[in-house]
């Protein structure tokens, strides 16, 4: 079972956000999906659509995008992957302007699967390195203005 529940948080990735198959959210994602730490901490959402619009988010910030999953650990109903997202920054993002600068956000997702869809993950981010190689936050140093 592992080896299904692994294939299946792959493509929460790899369908959804970096080939761009938002309707991949409905097949792998259960009807009441809960995502902790959507949009970061106490962020939580329900359902496929937020899946599907956060995707659309990062797509169109990061036309170049590209995802690898670094670790993966599954066992019983649960799946870990520590992944990376590299991309130039050529939308949005977070509210920020497009910058043309090139980020790598790292993170670990860890996926709850039932019934043969994922209806759980957990998400950590490194949102403050993004945002300081985006030039918004200073680096540990730079100091402020």
């Amino acid at each position: 079972m592992s080896e299904g529940n692994e294939a299946l948080a792959h493509r929460f990735h790899m369908d959804i956000f970096q080939e761009g198959n938002l309707d991949a959210a409905d097949e792998i994602l259960s009807a009441d999906f809960l995502w902790h730490g959507a949009l970061g901490p106490g962020e939580d959402q329900r359902g496929p659509e937020p899946a599907k619009q956060v995707a659309s988010g990062v797509i169109a910030a990061f036309p170049d995008r590209r995802i690898t999953h670094e670790d993966t650990i599954a066992e019983g109903d649960k799946v870990l992957i520590r992944w990376a997202l590299s991309g130039t920054q050529e939308g949005e993002v977070q509210g920020i302007p497009p910058t043309g600068r090139a980020v790598t956000l790292r993170g670990f997702d860890l996926f709850r699967i039932e019934g043969g869809k994922i209806a759980e993950m957990w998400q950590e981010a490194d949102r403050l390195g993004m945002m300081q190689q985006l030039g918004v936050i200073p680096e540990p140093g730079q100091g402020g203005s």
